[in-house]
């Protein structure tokens, strides 16, 4: 992908967030205890490495724009919801792919 059409792509995917979630390019954030287990949030963090390592740019709990939801991990360069879940009914994950603004790839979260 050339620079030009990362430009584009970062740009349409910032377009659909909260304007107060826009500054906070590739920074690791949590929602903290007891909403977020330590578990949960190493997996996030195993998730932003590997996409820095691919050149690739996130925003961490991504608030999206029209109350759409909050994203664990939104790559902004392929514009992906990465979702870490441990125990979230299918029915659940569902409902927040039909409710996010871009796909969404679920990433399971072990004991």
């Amino acid at each position: 992908m050339n620079l030009k059409t990362q430009i584009v792509n970062r740009t349409k995917a910032l377009s659909t967030l909260d304007k107060c979630y826009n500054k906070d390019i590739d920074c690791l954030k949590g929602s903290g205890l007891p909403a977020e287990s330590d578990k949960h949030y190493m997996k996030k963090a195993e998730i932003c490495k590997n996409l820095l390592n691919d050149n690739h740019s996130f925003v961490t709990e991504a608030k999206f724009k029209n109350n759409l939801g909050r994203a664990d991990v939104y790559d902004i360069t392929d514009n992906i919801i990465y979702e870490v879940v441990k125990s979230e009914k299918e029915e659940s994950l569902w409902k927040k792919s039909l409710k996010y603004p871009v796909d969404l790839k679920v990433v399971y979260c072990e004991d």
